[in-house]
């Protein structure tokens, strides 16, 4: 009885190893992997604001230039990125301050396509008082990039270059992708993509730029 009772328990052992194996494998297949990667800036068009903002939330904004992904396919300026707010906090009485993070998962492209993303918030600026600067890049007016009115800014790269936009070295602030962290915003900070202030809420206006990094999953 106990020889047969140790087989049982050394066949269900072997079905469940065997079943936790397949579980892991199904869970690697399904996870897609990145086809490119970058960042681009964009633009507020409706005012984040931590109090009144609550986990789960859509956000939209949309995007300061056009620019080429590594396929060829077209990013027009002024393309919707969404994505979720995963942290809104007011700073309250006992609170030390403040905090907002989004997570975007979504962007625009071309003939209203759509491309899943995986993105964070690299970094933020003051909106800019001066037109937007013509930005050197691969998306030129040849690919189509000035029909679409100015501020092209560049090419998102595939998952093996390890590079960024090309941006040109004059752009203003708030459209150099190799920006980080917070400018001409004052008790504002940035780490990691969680926004933070030491004030009673996280507030970006209409106009305030940011610089998204994304992972792109087509």
């Amino acid at each position: 009885m106990d020889k047969i009772r140790v087989v049982s328990l050394s066949t269900l052992l072997a079905v469940f190893v065997c079943l936790g194996q397949g579980d892991t494998l199904a869970a690697a297949q399904a996870a897609p992997a990145a086809v490119g990667h970058g960042a681009f800036p964009v633009k507020v068009v409706k005012t984040l604001d931590s109090s009144k903002l609550k986990e789960g939330d859509t956000v939209e904004v949309v995007t300061a230039g056009s620019f080429k992904l590594r396929d060829g396919t077209l990013v027009p300026k002024g393309s919707k990125l969404t994505g979720q707010v995963t942290a809104a906090k007011a700073r309250s009485k006992g609170d030390a301050e403040s905090q907002l993070t989004i997570a975007f998962d979504k962007l625009e492209v071309a003939n209203g396509k759509q491309l899943s993303v995986k993105g964070m918030v690299q970094a933020v600026s003051a909106p800019e008082e001066q037109p937007e600067p013509q930005m050197a890049g691969k998306a030129t007016a040849g690919a189509g990039g000035s029909s679409l009115g100015g501020g092209d800014v560049g090419t998102v790269t595939d998952t093996h270059t390890g590079s960024n936009m090309e941006t040109n070295s004059k752009a203003q602030s708030g459209a150099n992708v190799n920006a980080t962290g917070v400018q001409g915003i004052h008790g504002l900070e940035l780490n990691n993509g969680v926004l933070t202030s030491k004030g009673k809420n996280v507030k970006l206006g209409d106009g305030v730029r940011m610089i998204v990094h994304v992972d792109i999953f087509g």
